[in-house]
């Protein structure tokens, strides 16, 4: 991912309360063009795994490393109720991201 927490942060925290040992690559945002057309999606994060394959999609993502590790579940009501939830704060978050968005400068700070 990018220098910055964003989209790949919990999976970061999930690999490592999963106790699973990884290659934090960022990518400077300079670099992001050159990188963009190697993504599945043409988006970050991407997990590689051992064999080379690409994981992408946050949530997705986060979810393979959940059942991977034990910290996503099984119980199918139970893991319906942590995908509501993280689909509730993705709801959340793209609402703060665009609170002022088509305002004035000096309105949005």
């Amino acid at each position: 991912y990018f220098g910055i927490p964003g989209r790949g942060e919990a999976v970061r925290l999930a690999l490592t309360i999963g106790g699973v040992k990884f290659e934090d690559k960022r990518v400077p945002f300079p670099a992001w063009g050159k990188v963009k057309p190697t993504t599945p999606w043409g988006t970050l994060p991407v997990l590689e795994l051992a064999d080379g394959s690409q994981l992408a999609q946050a949530r997705s993502i986060l979810r393979f490393v959940g059942k991977s590790t034990g910290l996503y579940p099984s119980d199918p009501l139970i893991a319906q109720r942590v995908d509501e939830l993280m689909d509730a704060l993705e709801d959340l978050d793209a609402t703060i991201t665009n609170t002022g968005r088509g305002l004035p400068k000096d309105e949005q700070e």
